[in-house]
């Protein structure tokens, strides 16, 4: 048989790993402004009504460590997302059913080359999604934690970010198995 053509490996789009830094650092900023006036010992966890229910001492690596989990997180989805495009590269060209031998990500995927390509664009997505995402929660999560939560924000505010959250996973989980099932 004749090898085919490789389709070009697509680079994933960068602007949602943009947006969760600039979040990010955003957080770091408003936390390095805060922190002169933060409390010794400091909250280090909030209960489900976003109340302080355990303390720490003061330290500046403890009181920015949302930071740098934030940070660390943005990082691995960026890594991961920029991969993702590379394992729907290989494939084999001996006819639609490769041999049992043939091990690549694209022939576990699907046998459709198509549907390989919209499931890793749709999962790129998704970890774009993700990453904003996670960002935002902990951004909220550190700041009330830094701040403090008004009383008219305390019953909803958690209820709100993990349904944003898991809203934004669940439709972005849905596209990743449409493009699975060829339904793209």
């Amino acid at each position: 048989m004749t090898a085919s053509a490789e389709r070009p490996v697509r680079r994933p789009p960068v602007w949602p790993h943009l947006v969760a830094l600039v979040i990010v650092a955003a957080t770091l900023a408003i936390g390095l402004v805060v922190y002169p006036s933060a409390p010794d010992p400091m909250p280090v966890h909030v209960d489900v009504a976003l109340q302080p229910d355990a303390w720490a001492d003061k330290r500046l690596g403890g009181f920015l460590l949302p930071v740098i989990i934030g940070a660390a997180v943005v990082a691995i989805f960026w890594i991961v997302a920029a991969s993702l495009p590379l394992a729907g590269t290989t494939r084999s060209d001996d006819g639609p059913h490769p041999p049992a031998t043939t091990s690549s990500w694209s022939t576990q995927l699907s046998p459709r080359p198509e549907v390989t390509a919209a499931t890793l664009d749709a999962t790129v997505r998704l970890l774009g999604n993700l990453t904003v995402a996670t960002a935002a929660l902990i951004a909220v999560v550190a700041l009330t934690t830094w701040l403090g939560v008004p009383a008219w924000m305390a019953p909803w505010l958690l209820p709100v970010l993990m349904a944003a959250f898991l809203g934004s996973l669940a439709v972005s989980s849905l596209r990743v198995f449409r493009a699975q099932r060829g339904l793209v």
